[in-house]
């Protein structure tokens, strides 16, 4: 029965304690008496993370330090290790410091594996601060993609993928597929490792359990054209890199093409869009990391029982 399995949870840092600090109290809130461990994954923060984390007294807490920032990819292959080697949990709930899931969260999800005995991984609904969508973390159904999230009020749906703001794993699922990407070190890892789980496990769709991202703002993903910090412009690096590698392991020309031309009106409004910041820079960027994604090709880690 699922009401008697163990759920860990995974939350993955970086100088956000504030953040943190709500999305602790938050996973450990849940009315769910599934969880019995947080995973907290510190990626060397500078900012008083170490010294909170080191004061906290609970028991079903376990902590890692980085020697270094490794990023959020580098930070969740680590937590998901850490929970199929120092745990012996059913099920990896995995998130960032700035989701702050809703009471009834985990009890949705686990629901939702109660009905639905074929499914292997969950992602839950995913609000920004002002209620609407966060429009970088809806996921894709099997069936139309994310309209088929959008445009649809059925409480389960079929995943194709999904960010990792709230999505869980079963064990078995994580023997099969492995880690995550490490080497992506930032954005598309949580899309690359759900494709993986959905070619082994049906992955569902939970409405009912919701789960504010408190990022600073409400943008859509990799639109690099709209972005106005410079500071966070080699990011985007990673980001036209590894959609390319996402892309080439799901093994159809028809999606391949699709990404590439997904790239090419990114680079269209870079170039014509009136008022772009940074240009020039952006451009290199763009036609940078796409070529770098032709020949990236890490090796995927896998777990022994």
């Amino acid at each position: 029965m699922v009401n008697n399995q163990k759920v860990s949870a995974v939350i993955v840092t970086y100088n956000r304690l504030n953040l943190l600090k709500s999305a602790i109290e938050s996973v450990l809130k849940q009315k769910s008496k599934t969880l019995k461990h947080l995973i907290i994954i510190n990626g060397a923060s500078t900012d008083g993370t170490g010294e909170y984390l080191d004061s906290i007294d609970d028991k079903r807490i376990i902590i890692e330090h980085l020697p270094k920032n490794i990023g959020g990819a580098g930070g969740f292959n680590r937590g998901i290790r850490l929970f199929f080697e120092q745990t012996q949990d059913d099920f990896v709930w995995v998130m960032d410091d700035d989701a702050l899931p809703e009471e009834n969260a985990l009890s949705e999800l686990m629901e939702m594996f109660k009905n639905n005995v074929q499914a292997g991984w969950g992602a839950s609904k995913v609000i920004w601060t002002d209620g609407n969508w966060s429009k970088m973390n809806v996921p894709a159904a099997l069936q139309d993609g994310s309209s088929g999230i959008l445009n649809n009020n059925t409480e389960w749906v079929k995943l194709r993928n999904a960010t990792f703001v709230s999505t869980i794993f079963k064990r078995e699922v994580v023997q099969a597929i492995g880690l995550p990407q490490k080497e992506y070190f930032v954005w598309g890892d949580d899309i690359e490792y759900t494709d993986r789980a959905a070619r082994v496990a049906e992955g569902i769709f939970v409405r009912s359990s919701i789960v504010v991202h408190a990022s600073q703002t409400n943008a859509s993903p990799g639109a690099i054209f709209n972005e106005n910090n410079q500071n966070r412009l080699p990011r985007y690096l990673y980001e036209y890199r590894n959609r390319i590698l996402t892309s080439r392991r799901r093994k159809s020309a028809v999606r391949l093409t699709k990404t590439l031309a997904h790239t090419g009106i990114d680079f269209v409004k870079t170039l014509f869009w009136p008022k772009v910041k940074y240009r020039n820079e952006k451009l290199k960027i763009i036609i940078k990391g796409t070529m770098n994604g032709a020949k990236f090709n890490p090796k995927i880690e896998y777990l022994r029982k």
